[in-house]
């Protein structure tokens, strides 16, 4: 009985030391945010890749983490707008770091995906991320950035013929855009996935066929594909 008890504990033993480590990995990268260590934030990523961490497990579990304690600190007044847009800079540029350093896995060229974050939507660490890690799926990704009016997204869709549009909500005012933004799409292709990811999108929003909230980084393209093949069908 101990004998097959054993594969079990060794696997669970394998699971706490990875927790562990990304543990570290996500305190060193807060503590070089918070020192405004170009450097020191450089060598972490460096350090999490060649830990075997995926990009989409480093966005979620070591940089997004370390963004928000800067948010918070920031809102409580311990940062500077200046400490927070350094933090915010240097993350931006670990976000690039990661993209020429993780190899693409598959071949998806046929399939584009337009990505945008909505008027008063100016934070765009998300949409990096986002576009890094579905890049690296192989997607053709266009990325609109932040602040994009809605009434611009049906010349944006009719233009690039997107098989996937992502939207970016981090803020409640967003949130309140996105079922304009889901109509404006729809009606130049009613068919084409919607994806949804930030702070601020709900699960509410997958009430609406064929649009799915992604609330992980590194679930980014495995939703895409489920989107992608839903839209093939309809």
């Amino acid at each position: 009985m101990e004998e097959r008890r054993a594969p079990s504990d060794g696997h669970e033993a394998e699971r706490l030391r990875r927790l562990r480590a990304i543990g570290r990995l996500r305190e060193a990268y807060a503590a070089a945010l918070l020192a405004g260590e170009d450097g020191g934030a450089e060598r972490t990523i460096r350090d999490a890749l060649d830990a075997g961490l995926t990009e989409g497990v480093i966005h979620d579990a070591v940089i997004t983490p370390a963004m928000r304690r800067v948010g918070d600190l920031w809102s409580s007044g311990e940062l500077t707008v200046a400490d927070e847009h350094l933090a915010t800079q240097i993350t931006l540029r670990m976000v690039a770091l990661l993209r020429e350093s993780v190899r693409v896995a598959a071949r998806r060229p046929e399939h584009r995906v337009l990505l945008a974050g909505l008027e008063q939507e100016r934070h765009s660490v998300g949409l990096e991320m986002a576009a890094s890690v579905l890049a690296h799926g192989s997607y053709e990704v266009l990325s609109l950035g932040g602040d994009l009016p809605v009434d611009a997204l049906p010349a944006a869709v009719e233009r690039h013929r997107p098989s996937l549009v992502g939207l970016s909500a981090t803020l409640a005012g967003t949130a309140r855009l996105i079922p304009a933004a889901i109509y404006a799409i729809r009606d130049v292709d009613p068919h084409v996935g919607i994806m949804i990811g930030g702070p601020a999108a709900t699960l509410r929003m997958e009430a609406t066929p064929g649009v799915a909230v992604c609330t992980h980084v590194s679930d980014a393209v495995d939703i895409a594909d489920a989107l992608v093949q839903h839209a093939a069908l309809n």
